[in-house]
């Protein structure tokens, strides 16, 4: 193992408890994503006083600062942005060299309403886990990031790129446009980590998909007079079951390209049904509403559209089999922006990073890993598809994303730091060849 590496290897574990802290206190800062609207700020302004502690150039901006962002075309309407601030970090190499972005999303998701075995917001650590939300998806890649920055600082390893720690505002429920305003206002960086929840797997592409809602319109009441009586809760009990036939002929059909392969198939999933009046404890008529929220996957290259229109063919050639549709059709209406799969760059100085990539984490960890495809949709194709620079998702492990009991791994926090800090060294450490 080089002397560097051995250096990181000692730095890492020296700063262990340090990197933990940094973790816990994030967890500990509230930073749900309620859309419209966002608590991020005092996370955000965190983040920004660490990074300029850390000697960073520290740019902190609100959306409505960045020039034609609401006019993109990857823009999504319907948020409210006021006083929530973006974070970019950047530490300047000597020049000369390949710069790298490691791009997290400072909002989570909702806490819940189930019962969480420790308190979402108190960062309690046990059993080598912090359990938190957030912990996982993504504080955790967050800090990581910030500190291996902070270890090759004060190792005063030779960096000629710029490093560059970004966190942005609004990625959970199908937003990005956080994301979208940091491509826009720049860096544009040779290359990109996301540092979402891998498990120290390699992602060189991610899923797309996106979030429907169809709602029934039935007939309500009792039936004592002859009427004809609609069930909009039966329609949605029906929709449902016809989705998971969608399901299931998706996967028969659709054969995953690389580098999923035989590792996914697309998944459809019923998120909610809802139907009848909520607020009361009976109900003594027929439910005349009735909702069914789904998401369908998708792989690279497909649009919202043409996801939407292959599940209405699918709808059309089956609904005979459901008398309950025939009766009470569904509307469908988009829930949130269709979030487009994507692929990085893997040509040229693609092809480069992703063996730097993969050196690095043989010396760090001790084992390889081949690349594979995310199961899941991130903000990563506003890196591939509207920015110069490739992004390569990878982030520590843990579990229970969006759930109670979410969780991080600290073993493999702590070796994704060393992990990091080598890239950075490899990659940004040279000069670009002439």
């Amino acid at each position: 193992m080089e002397q560097r590496s051995v250096l990181i290897k000692e730095w890492v574990e020296r700063h262990r408890d340090e990197a933990i802290q940094l973790a816990q206190q994030m967890v500990r800062i509230y930073s749900v994503n309620l859309p419209p609207n966002g608590s991020e700020a005092e996370h955000q302004h965190f983040i920004a006083g660490w990074l300029k502690e850390a000697g960073a150039e520290v740019d902190q901006y609100e959306l409505s600062e960045v020039p034609s962002l609401t006019e993109h075309p990857a823009y999504m309407d319907g948020r409210n942005y006021e006083g929530r601030p973006n974070v970019l970090g950047a530490f300047r190499g000597s020049g000369g060299g390949k710069s790298l972005i490691f791009s997290s999303h400072a909002d989570t998701v909702f806490e819940g309403t189930e019962t969480w075995t420790h308190p979402p917001f108190e960062g309690v650590i046990t059993d080598g886990k912090l359990y938190g939300r957030g912990a996982y998806d993504m504080k955790g890649g967050l800090a990581a990031s910030m500190m291996a920055v902070k270890c090759i600082r004060e190792l005063r390893l030779p960096i000629a790129g710029d490093i560059y720690v970004e966190s942005v505002i609004d990625e959970e429920h199908g937003g990005a446009n956080g994301t979208l305003a940091g491509r826009l206002r720049g860096p544009a960086a040779d290359m990109a980590i996301i540092p979402e929840p891998t498990n120290l797997a390699l992602y060189t592409a991610h899923l797309g998909g996106g979030i429907w809602k169809a709602t029934f319109e039935g007939r309500s009441g009792i039936s004592f007079a002859g009427e004809v009586l609609i069930s909009a809760l039966d329609a949605s009990i029906s929709f449902a079951n016809l989705l998971k036939e969608f399901d299931a002929y998706r996967r028969y059909t659709i054969k995953a390209p690389a580098p999923w392969e035989e590792s996914r198939t697309p998944e459809v999933s019923v998120m909610k049904i809802l139907s009848g009046d909520t607020h009361r404890e009976i109900m003594e008529k027929l439910p005349a509403t009735g909702e069914v929220q789904f998401w369908i996957d998708s792989f690279p290259g497909l649009t919202g559209e043409e996801v939407l229109e292959s599940f209405v063919k699918f709808y059309e050639a089956n609904v005979y089999k459901y008398p309950d549709l025939q009766k009470c059709p569904p509307k469908i209406t988009p829930l949130i922006r269709f979030l487009s799969g994507s692929k990085m760059d893997e040509s040229g100085d693609g092809a480069v990073f992703l063996r730097t990539v993969q050196e690095a984490g043989e010396l760090m960890t001790g084992s390889s890993s081949a690349p594979v495809g995310a199961p899941f949709a991130c903000d990563g194709f506003m890196f591939n598809l509207y920015s110069p620079t490739p992004a390569l998702v990878l982030g520590p492990a843990g579990g229970n994303a969006h759930a109670a009991d979410e969780h991080l791994d600290l073993d493999s926090y702590v070796k994704l730091i060393g992990w990091y800090a080598e890239i950075i060294a490899s990659w940004c450490g040279e000069r670009k060849e002439a």
